[in-house]
C-alpha cells in the first residue's frame, strides 16, 4: 500500500505540473509558434477598417495590425483578419477564435468586466450625422417621433438613445456602413458613430451634416483600445506596451503618419520632454 500511495502521489504531482504548465501558456507563445497573428476587425468602418475599391482591407486599424505583425514576427503580412460584426467581436476574442480585436471599440467599465483592454490607441467621441434636408442642427431637434435614428445594436448606444433621445424612433443595425446607408437611402434621419468614422462620411457626402451635441454626453471624450481575452498578462503586456510606444514613444512617427494618411490631420502631440530641465 505505501508504494501504491507513493506512486499515486507522484502521478498527481506530475499531472498537476503539466496542468500548471498548460495554464501558463500565453497567446504570445502560441503566436510565435504559429508565426501568424489572427485579428478581429470590421470591414465597414472607414477610415479605420474597410474594403477599398480593389477589394482589400485597408485603414488606420489595418495598418496597426500589420505593424504589430512586423514587430512581433518580422513580417507585416503575417496577419490573418477575421471580419466580425459589433455583437460578435467580444465572443471572437473570448472563444480564442482571434488573438485580439481592433474594431474601433470604446472602453467602458461594464465591458472591462468581461474583456481586457490595452491603453487607448485613439481618443474619440460620439458624433451625430444627419441628412441636410431634414433641416435640423441640434440633438434636441432630433428628439422627435417624426424622425428615425439609426444606431449600432450595442448596449451603450441603446442606453444613450434611451436617455437623450427618448422620443425619436430608433433603428438598430449591425455596422457603421449600414447606419450610413440607412441615412443615405432615407430609412433614417440621423445616425450615431465614432468621430473618425463620422468625419469620413461627412467629408465624403455633401448631403450630410454634423449635429451640434454641445452640453451632452455625446460631446465627452471616449477612448478606443485593442481588446483581448482577459487573464493573459504576458500577451496583454506586449500589446499594451506596443500601444504606449505608438502613442508616446519610439513608434510615434508611425502614429503621425497614419493620422495624416487616414484621418487627414495631425496626431495628438507626443508627450513633451524638456532636455534642459530634466
Amino acid at each position: 500500500m505505501p508504494r501504491l500511495l507513493q506512486s499515486l502521489f507522484v502521478t498527481v504531482l506530475v499531472l498537476g505540473a503539466i496542468a500548471s504548465a498548460k495554464a501558463q501558456d500565453s497567446v504570445l507563445d502560441t503566436v510565435l509558434k504559429r508565426d501568424k497573428i489572427i485579428v478581429a476587425t470590421y470591414s465597414t468602418s472607414p477610415p479605420l477598417a474597410y474594403v477599398d475599391d480593389k477589394g482589400d482591407l485597408v485603414g488606420f486599424e489595418i495598418d496597426m495590425a500589420h505593424e504589430i505583425a512586423k514587430d512581433l514576427l518580422g513580417d507585416p503580412n503575417k496577419v490573418e483578419f477575421v471580419v466580425v460584426q459589433s455583437d460578435g467581436r467580444f465572443p471572437a476574442a473570448l472563444s480564442g477564435k482571434v488573438d485580439f480585436g481592433l474594431c474601433s471599440t470604446t472602453i467602458y467599465p461594464d465591458r472591462a468586466v468581461r474583456i481586457a483592454f490595452t491603453r487607448p490607441y485613439i481618443d474619440t467621441g460620439n458624433s451625430l450625422i444627419a441628412r441636410k434636408d431634414a433641416a435640423i442642427k441640434t440633438i434636441q431637434e432630433l428628439n422627435d417621433p417624426k424622425y428615425t435614428y439609426a444606431i449600432l445594436n450595442v448596449p451603450p448606444a441603446i442606453e444613450r438613445a434611451r436617455q437623450l433621445l427618448p422620443k425619436v424612433k430608433t433603428l438598430l443595425l449591425d455596422s457603421p456602413s449600414a447606419l450610413f446607408l440607412a441615412v443615405k437611402t432615407g430609412r433614417a434621419t440621423a445616425f450615431n458613430i465614432d468621430k473618425p468614422i463620422a468625419d469620413y462620411y461627412e467629408h465624403e457626402n455633401d448631403d450630410l451634416m454634423r449635429l451640434d451635441v454641445t452640453g451632452t454626453p455625446f460631446a465627452y471624450v471616449a477612448q478606443d483600445a485593442i481588446f483581448m481575452k482577459p487573464g493573459d498578462f504576458k500577451w496583454w503586456l506586449f500589446l499594451d506596451t506596443w500601444v504606449g510606444e505608438l502613442r508616446y514613444g519610439s513608434r510615434y512617427n508611425k502614429y503621425q503618419e497614419w493620422y495624416q494618411k487616414w484621418l487627414h490631420k495631425d496626431a495628438p502631440p507626443q508627450r513633451a520632454y524638456d532636455f534642459n530641465k530634466y
